[in-house]
């Protein structure tokens, strides 16, 4: 097995797991902090879609596993590896999601209650307002919601 070496781009899904985060490059010189919170698996096998969580935090450095410890999520979606790239950010670190106490939030999308990439049947319409809707980004929605929530506006 050999030795992962930060920062990196990913571009296999074999390269990535759980728990992994990455910057994300501001507008103001700041970065945002993104997580992997969970992989799609498809026969057993790793895709290249990713529930992601966008973290609280923001600050003039990369993240570190010191900066995110204990920062909440405040966005969740699912994007397509190549987005970590994309937004010119890169995976900088590893941390397990349970020493955040970190899991992927329930979500509806079309009728169905999602935990993760878990289909847990159908949510009655009058449970829709108890979730957040599920969304799958477009390569460059993250770094969108990251400046809504870190750089103010001009």
């Amino acid at each position: 097995m050999s030795k992962i070496v930060y920062p990196f781009i990913p571009t296999k899904a074999s390269e990535i797991n759980e728990g992994d985060f990455y910057y994300i490059p501001l507008s103001n010189g700041y970065f945002a902090c993104g997580r992997l919170l969970e992989i799609e698996k498809k026969g057993g096998r790793k895709t290249k879609r990713v529930l992601v969580g966008l973290h609280d935090w923001s600050g003039c450095d990369y993240p570190r596993k010191e900066d995110i410890h204990g920062c909440g999520i405040i966005e969740q979606g699912v994007i397509h590896i190549n987005s970590i790239g994309h937004v010119g950010g890169e995976v900088v670190g590893q941390k397990p999601l349970n020493e955040d106490g970190l899991r992927p939030k329930l979500q509806f999308e079309a009728g169905f209650l999602i935990d993760g990439f878990e289909n847990l049947g159908k949510l009655p319409f009058s449970d829709y307002d108890k979730y957040d809707h599920r969304y799958t980004y477009g390569l460059n929605v993250i770094k969108l919601l990251a400046e809504k929530h870190f750089v103010k506006n001009k």
